[in-house]
């Protein structure tokens, strides 16, 4: 008999067995990781690692978070310490007057310094790797939801030659590699903490409104998003948990 059992039996009689064997047992990693970047440009806070965290916090049980720096290839040296790679990888990064869904990531990077003061070495993200990926998934119903919520949101197809691209195509280029685990990428640019978002008037002649970009405000993005990912089945390869 195994040494276990009579432990087994002890504990079996005062009805803990289950609660034990399941303590015992790992949880299985969440499916959803979500990523922003760390402070960069003199700023102390980056509106994407927020509102990474926002998020964590309202789906504890569905979503581990990463943070990346701000260093020339960080990215794909974070993608790849990422281990077991998530179903779904939904990245944020901050700069744009907007919520803007990146589509297009190139093989170039810009001749801009990082956190450490270094500029590239190297001109690709990739070495040998092809000129130019673009997102698979359909997001052009996802900007108008967001927007109509309350959001302003666009579809881009410039992500700006910085750590942000760099971001995408190394996401869209281990998603060709690894097909089976990561089923969609997602790159969203965030407005900036403390900036002001203007929507567009309600009717010809009305004031254009104004919303400053907080946490709170994040958080509720973060919501809507989600919600709306799993409504045009974006998320269908996840459970709801």
């Amino acid at each position: 008999m195994n040494s276990t059992a009579p432990a087994l039996v002890l504990l079996a009689a005062f009805g803990l067995t289950s609660s034990i064997l399941h303590a015992q047992t790992p949880a299985a990693p969440p499916d959803i990781l979500v990523s922003g970047f760390e402070a960069f440009g003199g700023r102390t806070e980056n509106a994407s690692w927020k509102l990474a965290e926002e998020i964590a916090k309202t789906f504890p049980q569905e979503v581990r978070t990463l943070q990346v720096p701000v260093i020339w290839g960080a990215p794909l040296t974070t993608i790849n310490n990422a281990k077991p790679l998530p179903q779904v990888w939904i990245a944020f990064g901050e700069g744009t007057p907007e919520f803007q869904i990146e589509t297009i990531a190139h093989n170039v990077r810009g001749r801009y310094p990082d956190n450490h003061g270094t500029k590239p070495i190297t001109p690709d993200v990739i070495k040998d790797a092809e000129p130019e990926l673009t997102q698979p998934a359909k997001v052009d119903a996802l900007a108008e939801a967001l927007t109509q919520a309350g959001f302003p949101t666009h579809v881009s197809q410039s992500a700006g030659r910085y750590l942000c691209e760099e971001m995408l195509y190394s996401l869209l280029h281990e998603q060709k590699q690894h097909p089976e685990a990561l089923k969609l990428v997602l790159f969203i640019h965030v407005p900036t903490l403390g900036q002001t978002v203007k929507f567009p008037p309600s009717k010809a002649g009305a004031p254009a409104a104004k919303q400053k970009v907080d946490a709170v405000w994040l958080q509720a993005f973060g919501k809507q998003l989600f919600a709306f990912m799993r409504q045009q089945g974006l998320l269908a390869s996840v459970p709801a948990r």
